[in-house]
């Protein structure tokens, strides 16, 4: 379940405002690049770029973000082809919306995507990030609670693993300094193959 600018900077330092607990929570959606060519001896992996069945999976993502009317206020990207290919699909299905390139999410592990969002400022309550593995499937486990309870039922789980043009939805009750903390809810982790 999914609800509701190019810039090269880090995001903007979370500053001393207190989360009232009254507040709606932040959500944080979090989506591996889409399937890319297989890496040539002579390519660096960050010039790899989406391939045919890549571009297909992230369509169906993007079908998704469209008919659940999603519109996040910050997109966080790596800078890796693949990944800016991935934003590029995707940008369709909202409108504005800021977007911060951040180099350290180029094969980011997940104590430094831990860092990268704690830095969030408190203002921005939905926000995407188009990253790489093993660092997201890594980092999900981290920052969510397993409850094989949870209603509606999961198409999968934290630990199922994270494959390429898979979108989980993570729902956060506190600050952003505060991620990881307490465990946050998955909403939902949608596979490509499951739409």
């Amino acid at each position: 379940m999914v609800k509701s600018t190019a810039k090269t900077k880090t995001p903007a330092a979370a500053d001393e405002a207190t989360f009232s607990k009254t507040e709606e929570p932040r959500h944080l959606y979090l989506m591996r690049h889409g399937k890319s060519e297989k890496a040539k001896k002579k390519d660096k992996d960050v010039f790899r770029p989406l391939g045919k069945r890549g571009r297909k999976d992230v369509k169906k993502i993007r079908k998704l973000m469209q008919e659940q009317h999603f519109q996040p206020d910050l997109i966080l990207c790596s800078p890796s082809l693949r990944t800016m290919e991935t934003l590029k699909r995707l940008k369709k299905a909202f409108g504005e919306t800021e977007v911060v390139f951040i180099e350290a999410l180029y094969m980011a592990d997940a104590d430094e995507m831990m860092h990268i969002l704690r830095q969030m400022s408190p203002q921005k309550r939905e926000v995407l990030v188009i990253g790489h593995n093993p660092g997201l499937q890594d980092f999900l486990p981290l920052i969510c609670e397993e409850d094989a309870d949870q209603a509606p039922p999961l198409n999968h789980h934290a630990s199922d693993g994270f494959p390429t043009s898979a979108l989980a939805c993570v729902e956060i009750k506190d600050n952003w300094q505060h991620l990881g903390m307490q465990p946050a809810r998955l909403m939902n982790f949608i596979y490509s193959s499951d739409l």
